[in-house]
């Protein structure tokens, strides 16, 4: 990290406004295999005529747009010579030469066909001589011309790299370097020994002469011969490639090294603490749009391209928090331990060291005189004194406060804005504003002062002071109680406040709130600071996550075209040199400075200046392609082609669109509309196809828009595509015409047959009417017969309506499964499961007496009281004749006996009138719980407590003795007594003479 820092400072001690291009000015993006390569180990790239990127891994080529990754295999394509590609070639006709290590294809972009090439051997090089002719590096020399493969006789030996400049070819063989001249004469130097049988892995023209990148380093190719060149930093390390880019820049990939020069300036170095990874690259390659490909061997693919947004870390410590200027024309820098000025030289000058902020953080920023600078800091306001270096705090009153907020006021004197309110100050004076009792919450986040007015920002809402007049701005909106982050205060009185949570709130004279959010424009959250820069008509906003500016003139033009942003700074943007870091900090209200000509923002890596026209940063044009169709077959689509007639069976089918976007893929969004089908737009977000099943024949028109997610759809830029769909012979005119006739004719013969059957139809019809009238009555009988089974099936008694046994067996284990798994809530709430069986006395006298009709009536008056009485969660089953079960699923265990007997005495209560005759009956009941109380009754069935209640019913009814009483057991009982039984009545009487059970009645 040392390394990296002084690399950086001595990059900026050249004036700031002239500074030699560096590679830590180039901005990188990664991709690896979680990205969609096959392989990390990227050996060539290439670019074709239509703008892909074409990349050879050790696992199949690919095709790249930005985005996405296609992969060509062996598999998928069989006359492709290897998965294993080694060397990548696009010739002036389009087509680009796949070498592998077993053999040559020649791929034609356009239709993605391969073509296998009479080549065998590894491919380590290849260059184009002239239009149609290729020289192949193959172990030999080899010339491809017209798909003829020949060997170059005048180099016998195996050869391992060429390069072209002009007319000149330079080959490298195992121990000479072949230079063939523009007459076609040769001449050959001899390699050094320590170069010889040795791997030279590239060959390159550069204006300092033809280059050699081999294993034990770097050679030139000199009037005396190859000569061996020392590396920028005199290491002995394996070089892979060299580079002259377009701007005359060099680049020279060594093993975990990387060095760059531009012009004469002195090299720099990137290594993994530049980069993040260890920089060992198999290739370099510039694309058409000047852009830098860096592909390594063990991890995947890099894109370098220059920017004009630089990053400086001036000072030691890299956390930037506050800056502005002084009145010299310096930058004051307030770094996260210390103070300091950076001059338009590029030196850096430290004004207040680590001990004297104590760990302080300067939050705002004020030169009240030249030589005397204010600064609001954690527990205060302090001065410093320049000239004694001294630093001193201020009014005692705000010391303990964070002082965030420190800014001139118009009429004279400074406004502070400080934790407990808003202060305002002169030299020897500090008055506390007499508004504060009126502000929700005192603390003062931000502040801006016109001559018609005062903004205040605090962490519940903003204020206005107009006319000496406090008013709340932001009634019924979501302003009202925002956190305040930011205000600026436009020429024209327009205001823009920045929130905390709800975005960016608009006020234009005149006119009502309008809110700038992530859905309409926002970009990367919240807003920390604004800067409107008067010349050119832009607000430039910055946030921890990057910088955009939003026109002034846009705001007037919102209904019709909505707000025009332009981003800056994304958060994918990452430099060289430096690791993804937050852009931009910030703390209090210093948060930007103009400087320059650039404007500056604190970074939690040193500060980023963003030229005020950033030409070099705007977004490249979007090239929007339709790439294929796919239906069982694959259309292949050039970038010129605009119409595709399918086959009349395709109607199924899968259109993949793309954009060539390399540098901010992730900030394209699609949408796309089949027109003539769709009635309106499809939105895809990032996905890249379009999927349409069952159309109908026909003409469409395929229309896809690409933009970026700050632009408007009217911004967009558009692809198109006509599609046909033939139709097929059932789907023409003539077709349908026939089908018609047939029609009328199929009803005329049926209309001729129907009126040649209509007599016999009625007498089969009179005979199938006598026939199914015997056949309803047969039906009807055995339809009587299967209702009185069914009855028999159910779960309702037929008599009583209530449920019947089958009901009990199927559903009481169900309800001791629930009780079971809810056992530990049910038993600390006392609660069980109880069975009571209730039954009357022997009815066989008032039968014999009064006839069968009185044991019906009582049987449904049983049921009317049964069904009334019990609770909503119990039920009532009717066993046999007379003997009924009310299941209690979870009931305390101190009612139950309570609650049977309750129910015995209305039984019992129950009158029959016969003639001049009122009866009673008896009723008996017993009870039992599930599981039963004693040692082990969980293992005893629900059969076992269902006889116990049964005998204790019976007992009573034995000694007439009405109510109801369950069997009570010793505490010596336990299940095992009833588990082997096979006789339970037996064995509870047995125990009831032993004493061990006794009957308890309630």
């Amino acid at each position: 990290m040392r390394l990296f820092c002084s690399i950086l400072m001595l990059l900026w001690l050249l004036p700031l406004q002239a500074a030699t291009p560096s590679v830590f000015d180039y901005d990188i993006k990664h991709w690896t295999s979680a990205d969609g390569l096959a392989s990390n180990s990227v050996r060539a790239v290439t670019q074709d005529q239509q703008g892909y990127l074409w990349f050879g891994t050790l696992y199949g080529l690919h095709r790249f747009d930005g985005q996405q990754f296609e992969v060509f295999t062996t598999e998928t394509h069989p006359h492709l010579a290897s998965n294993a590609i080694t060397q990548l070639l696009t010739d002036s006709d389009g087509r680009i030469w796949v070498g592998t290590k077993a053999g040559l294809s020649v791929l034609q972009p356009q239709e993605l066909s391969f073509e296998r090439l009479p080549l065998f051997n590894e491919v380590t090089s290849l260059i184009e001589m002239a239009p149609g002719e290729v020289w192949v590096a193959a172990d030999q020399l080899f010339q491809v011309q017209q798909g003829q493969v020949q060997r170059i006789e005048q180099v016998k030996t195996v050869v391992s790299q060429l390069t072209r400049h002009q007319q000149q070819v330079w080959v490298v063989a195992a121990e000479s370097l072949y230079q063939r001249d523009a007459d076609g004469s040769w001449q050959q130097f001899e390699l050094p020994p320590e170069l010889r049988q040795t791997p030279v892995y590239d060959v390159s023209w550069t204006s300092g002469g033809v280059m050699l990148a081999a294993e034990p380093g770097l050679y030139r190719l000199t009037a005396a011969g190859v000569v061996a060149e020392a590396l920028p930093d005199n290491s002995k390390v394996p070089v892979y490639q060299v580079l002259q880019d377009s701007n005359g820049a060099m680049w020279l990939s060594a093993y975990r090294k990387l060095f760059y020069r531009f012009q004469q300036q002195d090299w720099q170095t990137v290594t993994v603490q530049e980069l993040g990874n260890y920089p060992w690259f198999s290739a370099l390659y510039q694309d058409q749009n000047q852009q830098l490909w860096l592909t390594s061997f063990s991890d995947g693919i890099y894109r370098a391209g220059l920017t004009q947004i630089r990053r400086l870390q001036p000072a030691p410590d890299p956390v930037i928090r506050s800056l502005a200027l002084t009145p010299q024309g310096q930058l004051l820098l307030a770094a996260q331990t210390e103070l300091g000025v950076l001059s338009k030289d590029g030196d850096y000058q430290q004004i207040l060291a680590a001990e004297q902020l104590q760990g302080q953080t300067v939050h705002a920023m004020y030169w009240p005189e030249p030589t005397t600078l204010w600064l609001g800091l954690e527990r205060g306001l302090f001065q410093l004194t320049l000239e004694k270096g001294s630093l001193q705090p201020l009014f005692p009153e705000l010391q303990g406060q964070a002082v965030r907020v420190i800014q001139g006021a118009r009429a004279g004197g400074v406004w502070l804005g400080a934790l407990k309110g808003l202060y305002f100050a002169t030299a020897t004076k500090l008055e506390y504003w007499s508004e504060n009792a009126e502000l929700e919450s005192r603390q003062i986040t931000a502040l801006d002062e016109s001559e018609q007015q005062l903004l205040v920002g605090t962490s519940r809402g903003l204020y206005r002071w107009q006319q000496q007049r406090l008013t709340r701005l932001g009634s019924g909106t979501a302003l009202y109680n925002a956190y305040i982050m930011a205000i600026l205060l436009l020429p024209d009185q327009t205001i823009l406040v920045s929130t905390l949570d709800d975005g960016i709130f608009i006020l234009q004279p005149g006119q009502s709130w309008q809110q700038l959010h992530s859905g309409n424009g926002l970009l990367h959250g919240p807003a920390v600071s604004f800067y409107f820069h008067q010349q050119s008509g832009w607000i430039w906003i910055s946030t921890h996550k990057g910088i955009f500016r939003l026109e002034r003139a846009s705001l007037n033009q919102l209904p019709q075209e909505g707000y025009r942003i332009e981003e800056v700074l994304s958060p994918f943007d990452r430099q060289m040199g430096s690791l993804s870091s937050r852009c931009c900090n910030g703390a209090g209200q210093a948060k930007v400075a103009y400087w320059q000509q650039q404007l500056w923002y604190p970074t939690l890596k040193g500060v980023v200046a963003v030229p005020e026209q950033p030409q070099g940063t705007a977004l490249p044009d979007i090239q929007l392609r339709v790439k294929q169709v796919q239906t069982p077959r694959l259309y292949p689509l050039t970038a010129t082609e605009r119409r595709l007639v399918l086959e009349q069976y395709e109607r199924n089918l899968t259109i993949s669109y793309t954009a060539l976007e390399f540098s901010r893929p992730e900030s394209l969004e699609f949408r796309y509309q089949l027109q003539g089908f769709d009635e309106e737009w499809y939105s895809a977000a990032e996905r890249r196809e379009a999927v349409y099943t069952n159309l109908p024949p026909g003409s469409f028109d395929f229309v896809v828009q690409a933009k970026y997610r700050h632009q408007s759809w009217q911004e967009a830029v558009q692809a198109q595509l006509q599609l046909v769909i033939p139709r097929h012979f059932d789907e023409t005119l003539l077709y349908r015409l026939l089908w018609l006739v047939l029609i009328i004719s199929s009803l005329y013969g049926l209309f001729w047959l129907y009126r040649q059957n209509a007599l016999l139809k009625q007498e089969q019809l009179e005979r199938l009417v006598r026939q199914r009238t015997q056949e309803l009555e047969n039906s009807n009988q055995r339809l009587n017969e299967l209702n009185e089974e069914l009855q028999q099936l159910t779960h309702r008694d037929s008599q009583t309506g209530l449920r019947n046994s089958r009901f009990l067996h199927e559903q009481l284990p169900k309800d001791i499964e629930h009780f079971q798994r809810n056992l530990a809530s049910l038993q600390a709430q006392g609660k069980s499961i109880a069975l009571l069986v209730l039954q009357p006395e022997a009815l066989a006298p008032l039968v014999q007496q009064h006839g069968k009709g009185i044991t019906d009536s009582l049987l449904q008056h049983f049921s009317a009281v049964l069904s009334r009485e019990t609770r909503g969660s119990d039920y009532v089953v009717r066993l046999d004749n007379w003997q009924f079960v009310v299941v209690f699923r979870d009931i305390p265990l101190s009612q139950v006996g309570a609650y049977g007997k309750k129910l015995a005495e209305q039984l019992s209560a129950l009158t029959l009138s016969e003639g001049n005759s009122q009866q009673r009956l008896k009723v008996y009941g017993g009870y039992a719980l599930y599981p039963l109380p004693l040692l082990g009754g969980q293992l005893l069935g629900w059969e076992v407590s269902l006889q116990l209640a049964s005998l204790s019913a019976s007992q009573l009814l034995q000694n007439a003795t009405p109510g109801v009483a369950s069997l009570q057991f010793a505490g010596q009982v336990d299940a095992f007594e009833f588990e082997e039984s096979t006789d339970l009545e037996r064995q509870v009487l047995r125990l009831q003479a032993e004493g061990l059970i006794w009957l308890q009645q309630e």
